[in-house]
């Protein structure tokens, strides 16, 4: 915290004042604030050696002496803008991390099974409070499922605006159809940007869809 900001963040404990020293996520604009300074200090190293968000942050890098100098590189910029590590929270060296919901691997991407397990665990929703919840928890790994929207689509209608909540058998069926899609999802292959892509593009009465696709390394199938 600037030290003029100091005071005004004083709030009233069991003793007495606290203040805060340094900036907590709670405050209003903390959020933009924090990511906008993250930004600044990693400007030319995102993208080219690095990826963050928020307090999260990943390096990566084809081998090993290369991620060591990548490292050094950030924790340089960290070092310089004032910044502090709990080291009980950072990973260093690993083939795969946990990243923003994700498993990031050397070959794909796969949901986080903590995601997962929070979907599988959704008891049949009761009223559209419930139904929203689930869409939310469904909507951060739709990627994994094909077909999310057309499936999801009996379940959106249960959202607008005056529809009464009528648990359907369409219901039910697009509910578990989107849980088992989940008991072994796809792995996302990085793109190859050497080869061509075709895009394909599809509509109904119920949703549209895009696909962007590269030739297979086995075959000519797209």
């Amino acid at each position: 915290m600037h030290e003029d900001s100091i005071a005004k963040t004083a709030f009233t404990c069991k003793y007495s004042l606290f203040e805060w020293l340094v900036m907590p996520f709670g405050l209003c604009n903390a959020v933009p604030a924090f990511e906008q300074l993250m930004e600044t200090v990693l400007v030319d190293l995102k993208w080219r050696i690095c990826l963050v968000y928020l307090d999260d942050c990943v390096i990566f890098s084809e081998d090993f002496p290369t991620h060591l100098f990548r490292v050094r590189q950030v924790l340089t910029r960290f070092r310089q803008a004032g910044f502090k590590l709990k080291m009980k929270k950072c990973h260093w060296g690993r083939s795969q991390v946990a990243f923003l919901g994700h498993i990031v691997t050397p070959t794909g991407i796969l949901p986080n099974p903590e995601k997962v397990k929070a979907v599988m665990n959704v008891q049949s929703p009761r009223d559209i409070h419930d139904i929203r919840s689930f869409l939310g928890l469904t909507s951060n790994v739709r990627r994994y499922i094909p077909g999310y929207a057309l499936i999801s689509t009996p379940l959106e209608r249960l959202k607008a605006k005056d529809a009464p909540f009528l648990w359907t058998e369409d219901c039910e069926i697009a509910f578990q159809q989107l849980k088992r899609a989940l008991v072994k999802p796809p792995s996302l292959v990085y793109p190859d940007m050497k080869k061509r892509f075709k895009l394909y593009v599809d509509s109904s009465r119920y949703a549209v869809g895009p696909a962007s696709c590269k030739r297979s390394k086995v075959g000519t199938a797209w």
